[in-house]
């Protein structure tokens, strides 16, 4: 049994937080960190998974105080900045599933009369926290960027903790306009200054402005990662995009972030290099899939299935850069700024154009939408993205399925569903 089977199967034996935080430690120390580093054939897979192992333990460590709990779209160089270590439950409920335990979370969910039709993200992370699995928040920052279910279950977590005036609601107006980015930049302003009294430290603006430096360095290495994928079809082996929704958003702010996207784009340039060096078949080049929402956590055929059929997901709409570089003298309006440029954000027109400009920038032959159950904002738009691209003549699959739950997604149908598609992208010339 490697490395990553034990690790699965002690976690699942002894799901609790003593446990875990038990492991922690000893996987962090260097000599076996390093070990379990090397079971990665991509050189930013191993990096990446590194500093996840190491972010996790500080999160479960007490010397690591103040921990906050963070929802995805948040402006994450504000809680680098304010020295919060952050812990997202969202990106720990995928861990979930990869580990095996979402039917033991979703479960306890369900015993605490969390909704069936609840996103299950929310509902494996609700049910971790009702096992206490999770570690002890200080704050708790949310938005309503995209995403419903967030606002709700996090106000939930922080009257479980008794910490209701350490939870923060972040309101994304629907438009962009100045007025809209500023009432937004005060609200950034004012959460900022209240953590850094509540933490009983001097707010430090200097700090921020550094925080967001490096959110634009690691911007402009996101870029040109980006740039080399549009005619990259040679990747390491098991490289998956979609794996690194964390870095996209937990590490904006921070160093380790830029020296991820740098790794990535120096092994992917090497792979460009190869690829350009082979007499390539035009005949037998992979189709090009743009991916759309995010994949299953759990071992599934979609993948395998895309590779058999020589495809490729070319892109992923979750590694698009959709915010404009920012300006460190005004750090409060810049990530202001940046969420309001999300594309998720306001009417389905913005989130169809960027697909449209993908699409073409990217030489897409077909988009995949994966409808995760419980995700009403991804998949209420689905039939007019769809429309959109078929006015185009791209193949469109939305695929019902789900993220975390494997019983909640039918393989057999996901697969079914899979063959009719590329049937229909493999008669295109």
């Amino acid at each position: 049994m490697g490395i990553k089977d034990r690790l699965k199967t002690g976690i699942q034996k002894n799901l609790n937080q003593k446990y875990i935080k038990r492991l922690l430690g000893i996987i962090a120390k260097k000599p076996i960190l390093y070990t379990y580093g090397s079971t990665f054939s991509s050189v930013s897979d191993k990096y990446l998974n590194i500093f996840t192992i190491e972010s996790l333990r500080k999160a479960y460590s007490d010397n690591y105080r103040p921990v906050g709990y963070g929802s995805l779209f948040l402006p994450y160089e504000m809680i680098h900045a304010l020295g919060i270590t952050p812990f997202l439950p969202e990106v720990m409920a995928g861990f979930t599933a990869g580990l095996g335990l979402a039917a033991q979370t979703i479960k306890q969910a369900s015993l605490n009369w969390y909704s069936q039709d609840l996103c299950t993200f929310h509902r494996s992370a609700s049910g971790a926290q009702e096992l206490e699995v999770f570690p002890k928040p200080d704050f708790i920052l949310t938005t309503n960027l995209a995403c419903d279910a967030a606002q709700k279950s996090f106000y939930i977590y922080s009257k479980k903790y008794d910490i209701e005036k350490n939870f923060y609601l972040i309101d994304v107006p629907y438009r962009y306009s100045q007025e809209s980015l500023f009432y937004l930049t005060a609200q950034i302003k004012n959460i900022y200054m209240d953590i850094s009294s509540k933490s009983g430290r001097k707010p430090d603006i200097s700090k921020l402005s550094e925080a967001i430096e490096l959110s634009n360095e690691f911007r402009e290495w996101a870029i040109k990662v980006n740039r080399l994928r549009e005619t990259l079809t040679d990747y390491p082996p098991y490289f998956n995009a979609l794996n690194y929704i964390l870095p996209f958003h937990g590490l904006a702010g921070t160093r380790e972030a830029v020296t991820l996207y740098k790794y990535m784009y120096i092994e992917l340039k090497k792979y460009l290099a190869k690829q350009l060096n082979k007499n390539h078949d035009k005949k037998n080049l992979p189709k090009k899939i743009l991916w759309l929402h995010l994949k299953p956590y759990y071992r599934s055929e979609v993948f395998d299935i895309l590779n058999k059929e020589n495809c490729i997901v070319a892109f992923e709409e979750i590694n698009y850069v959709y915010w404009p570089r920012l300006d460190p003298s005004k750090p409060f309006e810049s990530l202001a700024i940046k969420m309001l440029s999300h594309f998720l954000g306001g009417k389905i027109d913005n989130r169809v154009n960027m697909i449209l400009k993908l699409a073409g920038e990217y030489n897409i032959d077909g988009v995949i939408l994966f409808a995760h159950w419980g995700c009403r904002q991804s998949n209420g738009g689905a039939r007019i993205i769809k429309d959109s691209l078929n006015k185009l003549g791209i193949p469109t699959l939305v695929l019902d399925g789900d993220c975390v739950d494997r019983n909640n997604s039918s393989q057999g149908q996901v697969k079914t569903r899979m063959q009719g598609f590329l049937e229909i992208l493999n008669s295109k010339t």
